[in-house]
């Protein structure tokens, strides 16, 4: 009999326990729809594994904690793992660490169609079709360390399409080694491509992002594998919230001094480049200090509760979180040839960018006014360049915003804390 096609689902790291993030000021009209977005999201890749009539669908751990999630996070699984099953769809699922399979409820059992992998050892499973082997899934739920061992993952020489699905830090060297034909992955909340041919290498990130560190979008993978085992792979978006920072500098700032015209060309962009979804967005802005009338707190809040007025309501709204000025490159020059405090002191920050901050020793004076404690000790002795040079960009800006009379206040709430309510 000759080779099948086959047809599944890669997905990972629903994480249904953890709520949306970086979002002070949560606005009213959209909480009930960031609560669902996760939720939403889950609920997506089991609607398309119906619809699309898939052999399986791989879940590559993090689902939930079911003792975070209480007793709505196991239904729901059970839910939809139950309408697979109505329609002989195999769900193959290695836990990760939030979903460690010691947590789950010892009186609930998964439906027969569920393989649920063991973290003590690996397990070589045959997905049939009629009888007729289509698939090996080699699958071990993370056992709490940190790195998937590739070396684990051998299979039998036989026809059918070998896939290996696990959740946590992957090698990609260690992994092209073994005869594999698609790592289904998980661990990683960055939809990624290790391998972009055969051995394909798919790291199916979570749902729906909930961070600015998560930013873009986010989904799954869909599998088609011909009789002859080569493998079309397409990323879908299920994700109905993006989180979005934007950087207005300079230059942008050069072609018109107006920042509302600017921030309207910027959210329509956005709007048409992520279709039908919510939108995020963190601004942040690098402001001619020396001319602009537009950096002050009341300014600053003003243009924030503008954003949100105009841009935050709707089906697809735009929900500006904060608007942040950053340090720019340079200070006027005319600044620091001052015979002022203010001179002298840009004169020793430019020495110490020069030096990439490394002559600043802050833990005697530190010490001197508070104890040190061990969190401080360890700040202090962060040999980062890039962070220390962040923080000697902000202490700058800080300097100058004071001795000039805070024209430029960081510690404004509408730019550190999202501000006001629109």
């Amino acid at each position: 009999m000759g080779k099948e096609s086959i047809r599944f689902i890669h997905a990972a790291d629903f994480h249904l326990e953890r709520p949306m993030q970086d979002l002070l000021d949560l606005p009213e009209h959209l909480k009930q729809a960031l609560v669902d977005a996760p939720w939403k999201a889950a609920e997506t890749i089991f609607e398309t594994a119906l619809v699309e009539n898939v052999d399986f669908l791989l879940l590559a751990g993090d689902l939930l904690n079911p003792v975070a999630c209480g007793a709505c996070g196991p239904a729901f699984l059970l839910e939809h793992f139950e309408q697979l099953r109505q329609r002989n769809i195999q769900v193959y699922w290695a836990a990760g660490t939030v979903d460690d399979p010691d947590r789950w409820p010892d009186a609930v059992s998964l439906p027969s169609n569920v393989h649920l992998f063991s973290k003590r050892q690996l397990e070589p499973v045959v997905h049939r079709r009629n009888g007729f082997a289509l698939a090996t899934i080699l699958g071990r739920s993370n056992d709490g360390r940190e790195s998937i061992r590739a070396a684990e993952f051998q299979a039998e020489a036989d026809d059918t399409y070998v896939i290996g699905l696990a959740h946590g830090v992957a090698d990609r060297d260690s992994l092209i080694s073994q005869r594999i034909d698609y790592w289904a992955l998980g661990g990683s909340h960055s939809r990624q491509t290790l391998h972009g041919e055969a051995p394909h290498m798919r790291i199916a990130g979570t749902t729906q992002g909930r961070s600015f560190s998560e930013d873009g979008a986010h989904g799954y993978w869909t599998v088609e594998v011909d009789g002859n085992h080569d493998a079309q792979i397409t990323a879908q978006d299920v994700d109905t919230f993006r989180y979005i920072t934007q950087t207005l500098d300079t230059e942008d700032l050069a072609l018109g001094r107006d920042i509302r015209q600017l921030m309207t060309k910027r959210i329509s962009r956005l709007q048409s480049e992520n279709g039908a979804r919510h939108l995020i967005v963190r601004w942040r802005i690098e402001m001619d200090l020396e001319n602009s009338s537009q950096v002050g707190p009341a300014a600053i809040e003003e243009i924030l509760s503008w954003l949100r007025r105009e841009y935050g309501h709707g089906s697809c709204s735009v929900w500006s979180t904060d608007i942040e000025v950053l340090s720019p490159k340079s200070f006027p020059s005319k600044w620091q040839e001052e015979d002022t405090i203010l001179g002298d002191f840009l004169r020793t920050a430019t020495e110490n960018r020069k030096t990439l901050g490394k002559n600043i020793n802050l833990k005697p004076i530190v010490e001197s006014e508070t104890p040190g404690t061990p969190a401080w000790e360890a700040l202090l002795a962060n040999e980062d360049s890039n962070a220390s040079m962040q923080m000697l960009d902000r202490a700058t800006l800080l300097g100058v915003d004071m001795l000039r009379g805070h024209k430029v206040d960081l510690l404004a709430p509408t730019r550190r804390f999202g501000g006001t309510k629109a």
